[in-house]
């Protein structure tokens, strides 16, 4: 399985650098940004490019949103290699889940995927002080 962060600017490489700082170097793993210069169609060319390097692998591309370039340049790709699959959305808690489930097959991460990004968010604010101990939130 190989994966391609692929973001706005310098997210993806610094998401990448975050979770390897907790499970350890990946190599399975290309990072894409776009910059203010970058076209569609030069997006679309680098993740073909990075693709055909080891095209008989699975992929995962992840996306920083959904419509922007990195997820428009995907979504043209996708017909043109059935192991692809594109994940928008990405955070630094789906990585790390990801990264620490080398051996799962595609289908098996895809739905960890759809269960670790709810559980990654939470919103916490005073209002929360009056019902639960502080405690509970404690490392």
């Amino acid at each position: 399985m190989r994966y391609i962060l692929a973001s706005h600017g310098p997210f993806a490489k610094a998401a990448l650098t975050s979770a390897e700082m907790i499970v350890g170097e990946q190599e399975n793993v290309d990072v894409l940004e776009v910059g203010f210069d970058t076209t569609l169609d030069g997006m679309k060319g680098e993740i073909i490019k990075v693709i055909k390097k080891k095209e008989t692998e699975e992929y995962i591309i992840f996306c920083d949103i959904l419509g922007g370039t990195p997820f428009n340049a995907s979504i043209k790709v996708l017909h043109e290699f059935p192991n692809l699959s594109i994940v928008t959305g990405f955070n630094l808690p789906m990585l790390i889940e990801i990264f620490m489930s080398p051996l799962e097959t595609k289908q098996q991460l895809l739905e960890k995927i759809r269960m670790v990004y709810p559980e990654s968010l939470n919103i916490f604010d005073s209002s929360m002080l009056e019902k639960e101990e502080e405690e509970a939130y404690e490392l």
